[in-house]
């Protein structure tokens, strides 16, 4: 009698098994479909392209007044690009982040969480304001600021622009 039990719960087993197996494996693959159609561009690659890296405002008065310089980003990838956080490396310096007519919030030295996507083919830029005064005559010379920002792009994990200036009295 104990034999032919487990003879019958081995049968069970070997059909209820791979049946279970099954299903969970059917619901998995609805739930990652459904997961993957809601997430537009999740499974392409992100990539960061930049305008120029680096630019020189050249020889400036302390008092000539606050400076501007916008840098072209650009998601040339397949998938969404996230840009964010954004700082910078001086508090004479701050950024601003645009996308299709919006702006971000004005960053600084902080590391603030914030962080912006960019579907592909899509170009923002990063505004750099540069304030020659901020230091007063201890600013005097050569001023080299870098802003740093983070993407999800896997080549451009961490990335910068710079500028630089030769401040004068």
């Amino acid at each position: 009698m104990k034999q032919e039990k487990q003879k019958t719960t081995g049968k069970a087993l070997k059909i209820i098994l791979p049946c279970i197996l099954l299903a969970v494996g059917i619901i998995l693959l609805v739930f990652n479909f459904s997961k993957g159609s809601s997430a537009q561009n999740s499974n392409g690659k992100p990539h960061l392209e930049i305008s120029e890296t680096e630019y020189d405002f050249g020889t400036i008065p302390i008092n000539g007044g606050i400076l501007k310089k916008t840098f072209e980003i650009k998601n040339s990838g397949d998938g969404d690009l996230v840009i964010g956080p954004i700082w910078t490396s001086c508090h004479c310096t701050s950024a601003v982040f645009k996308l299709n007519g919006k702006q971000s919030p004005e960053f600084n030295m902080a590391k603030i969480p914030w962080s912006q996507k960019m579907a592909p083919g899509e170009t923002g830029q990063i505004e750099v304001i540069f304030d020659p005064a901020f230091h007063g005559p201890a600013g005097i010379g050569e001023a080299i600021r870098a802003i740093f920002f983070e993407t999800n792009d896997p080549q451009n994990e961490s990335s910068e622009v710079r500028i630089a200036a030769n401040v004068t009295p």
